[in-house]
């Protein structure tokens, strides 16, 4: 396995190439690193949540030259990770989730090409891969990973934010989250987003992303007062089920609760026996919770993993009051 975490990586594809690229569907970060490698490529893509993975990988087209997977936190899928070389002659896996040792190996196995880093989100990453092919103003999407995802120190990151504006990307990579963060967001729109992105368009001139960032920011601290209201506090964690905004944006108003060092979130997919979690926690919580989202999630059952202050799972409905408490127990100590 080809893993470069500080090193340039350069990665040459063919004009002409069949290339297909699945990323994260939820966040900034996993549809600009969709959009910065249509840029390069003129890829086809697709987009997915990390419970989905599986079924879009099935749809993904056959006979390609190139599958490139943003954002997808492998870790722990092994038997995903053996299935791709049937799909594509090559495999770019860019990431910046924790890789367990086995996903590492099975990476390896499988002749992975991979660009991971823990300091630096995906879509720096993507950035960096194709920057020789990419326009000048594609580094201004990798910037919209970086200001809205959990805050990190890479070189390549600080490299970004070096080459463009602060406010202006700022603006723009918030107001893309605020978006995507609405129930209304379907998967056309979000869809739609990367082609206007990989074109340069920024997300204000958008229309429905504007328009649906602005019907979420109004309805922002109408929507935390209700959730502080039913929330339930265990030990310094505030836990509550999720509502009309996606998990992680009303995990991160959660955390609000005065006196709290961690917050969790959850919900059943659209398979009841399953729930969605997401966590997110500041400096005075002295746990990763990627890392522990990862061992109890595995306990009952489930997946999970992320980064030291946020991290999401998916656990059986039936042991998902067991996860609360061995949760509550590891972090409210």
């Amino acid at each position: 396995m080809k893993t470069l975490a500080t090193r340039r990586l350069r990665v040459r594809i063919p004009s002409g190439s069949k290339v297909h690229c699945i990323s994260h569907k939820d966040d900034p970060d996993g549809l600009s690193s969709a959009a910065l490698v249509r840029c390069a490529t003129n890829c086809s893509f697709g987009l997915t949540g990390y419970e989905d993975l599986e079924r879009v990988l099935a749809e993904a087209p056959r006979g390609l030259d190139w599958l490139i997977l943003g954002d997808l936190g492998l870790s722990e899928k092994t038997e995903l990770i053996d299935s791709l070389p049937a799909i594509a002659r090559h495999v770019l896996y860019l990431d910046h989730h924790l890789l367990s040792a086995e996903s590492k190996r099975a990476l390896r196995r499988a002749r992975v090409i991979v660009r991971h880093s823990l300091d630096n989100c995906t879509s720096v990453l993507a950035w960096d891969v194709f920057r020789d092919r990419l326009p000048e103003g594609a580094v201004n999407l990798a910037a919209y990973g970086a200001v809205t995802d959990p805050p990190v120190s890479g070189r390549l990151t600080r490299q970004v934010m070096l080459k463009t504006s602060w406010n202006l990307d700022a603006y723009e990579g918030h107001l893309l989250a605020l978006a995507l963060s609405s129930r209304a967001c379907t998967t056309a729109l979000r869809e739609t987003t990367v082609r206007e992105l990989a074109q340069l368009k920024l997300p204000h001139q958008i229309v429905p992303v504007r328009r649906l960032a602005d019907q979420q920011a109004t309805s922002m601290l109408r929507i935390q007062r209700q959730l502080f209201d039913r929330a339930e506090v265990r030990r310094r964690i505030a836990i509550a089920r999720g509502g009309r905004l996606s998990l992680g944006t009303t995990a991160e108003l959660l955390l609000g609760v005065p006196n709290v060092v961690a917050s969790l979130v959850y919900h059943t997919t659209r398979t009841p026996a399953h729930a969605r979690i997401s966590v997110r926690s500041t400096d005075e919580c002295d746990r990763h919770l990627g890392r522990l989202l990862s061992t109890l999630s595995r306990r009952v059952g489930g997946e999970g993993g992320g980064h030291k202050i946020a991290a999401g799972a998916m656990v059986p409905t039936k042991r998902l009051q067991e996860f609360l408490r061995l949760f509550v127990k590891e972090v409210g100590q």
